[in-house]
């Protein structure tokens, strides 16, 4: 794993974050707080079946047991300490670091930041940066957009690019910094410092806040 990368930096400064806040502090993710994300970041990188839990409804309650049984376990400093630390040296997962963690712990991140309420600073990320959250951003897209009843298209405020996902014939179209792009593809639109102006099948536009 490239220690240098966005996905690395980000893991890093998550784990700080949940020592600053402690085990308590809210999350964006309903239900759960700092001691709950923890587990769940280090469930995903050691147990394969809890960790398809996350993309397989199915599965969602063997990941949920996964949770309760490594908070159990585990300290909350030493849950973020093994965070930090990433899957073991043997984990396939440390190939494909970039593509499996770049979004995760970015947007896990936000959730931390954004826990308590939306109302915080949007970070200032390098032009490298922000091209590396669009890199990874279709397949977060597909995978979370795709199925609505109306085409979504993302924009970047900054740089110009776009996403488009579905098929709809009315289109969302979502303008915003990378991250907050990434936030909304996420199912964090409420949270995420967005534009949102749907244009109906017909033509017409209509601009409101962001409602995933």
């Amino acid at each position: 794993m490239d220690p240098n990368s966005l996905a690395q930096r980000e893991r890093h400064a998550l784990c700080d974050l949940f020592l600053e806040v402690g085990p308590h502090a809210p999350t964006l993710d309903e239900g759960w707080v700092a001691y709950d994300l923890a587990a769940h970041l280090w469930v995903r990188e050691t147990d394969l079946l809890a960790g398809l839990g996350i993309a397989i409804p199915a599965l969602d309650g063997v990941q949920q047991a996964r949770i309760a049984r490594a908070r159990r376990r585990h300290t909350y400093p030493d849950l973020v300490e093994r965070v930090r630390r990433g899957p073991g040296v043997l984990s396939p997962l440390r190939e494909f670091d970039a593509a499996a963690n770049t979004l995760e712990f970015l947007i896990h991140h936000e959730d931390l930041r954004r826990g308590v309420t939306s109302d915080v600073p949007e970070r200032e990320f390098s032009a490298a940066d922000r091209g590396t959250i669009m890199k990874h951003l279709p397949a977060l897209a597909r995978l979370r957009l795709r199925s609505r009843s109306v085409r979504t298209v993302l924009v970047d405020a900054i740089g110009g690019g776009t996403v488009m996902v579905g098929r709809g014939s009315a289109v969302d179209t979502v303008t915003g910094p990378p991250t907050e792009l990434a936030l909304y593809a996420s199912g964090r639109g409420r949270a995420a410092h967005v534009q949102v102006v749907r244009t109906p099948a017909g033509g017409h536009l209509r601009g409101g806040p962001s409602r995933p």
